[in-house]
């Protein structure tokens, strides 16, 4: 008669999963994103952010596709890792989750290799990133592995998505307000994480 082995979530019959002293060289990179705390560092970086390109935004584009490009890095590597380790039958939100990271770092990679174009150009990169990547995190807040993170993940893919319909559809901002509507974005953004990381804290009963 087989037996069922169950170690944080994962049943595998017949096959003892490995615990603490497990080979698997992903297995750390899978507890790393399964953490709270990955969250709540997210959560804070981006705040930072917001707040610095609200209140502090520079004098050129240059200063602002800089500290946004960096964000992307961060954000893409982060959003990545979350891909990795996320669990789940379907799939849901392992996809949106890897597609709004890879999206995050090439476009992270375009904004700091042309960061001395235009206004426009900069408020245009940015809108595309947002909506897409606003509506790949819907995606992953509607998936079955969603439960329990649901309203934080869709609250995230909302106000990607607002803040990126203002950018496109209004190309002609200058650089202040440019700034007020990605500052304030990732202001919001940055808040919702950090309350997601606690959420995500409390179901682990941590």
């Amino acid at each position: 008669m087989a037996e069922e082995y169950v170690e944080i979530g994962y049943v595998v019959e017949g096959v003892e999963v490995a615990g603490r002293g497990s080979s698997d060289p992903v297995e750390p990179v899978r507890r790393f994103g399964r953490s709270w705390g990955l969250v709540l560092f997210f959560g804070i970086v981006t705040l930072a952010v917001g707040i610095v390109i609200t209140f502090r935004p520079g004098k050129s584009v240059h200063v602002m596709a800089i500290l946004f490009g960096i964000w992307l890095l961060v954000c893409g590597v982060i959003r990545i890792v979350m891909a990795i380790a996320e669990r789940g039958d379907s799939g849901g939100m392992r996809l949106g989750m890897a597609f709004a990271g890879l999206l995050a770092a090439l476009v992270g990679l375009l904004v700091l290799h042309h960061s001395f174009e235009t206004v426009a150009i900069l408020g245009f990169i940015i809108g595309i990133f947002w909506v897409v990547g606003g509506l790949s995190e819907l995606f992953a807040g509607f998936s079955r592995e969603a439960t329990g993170r649901r309203a934080g993940i869709i609250v995230l893919g909302l106000v990607g998505t607002v803040v990126g319909i203002l950018c496109l559809v209004y190309p002609g901002l200058s650089l202040s307000i440019l700034a007020v509507i990605l500052g304030v974005g990732l202001i919001v953004y940055g808040i919702v994480e950090i309350a997601l990381a606690f959420q995500i804290r409390r179901l682990a009963g941590g």
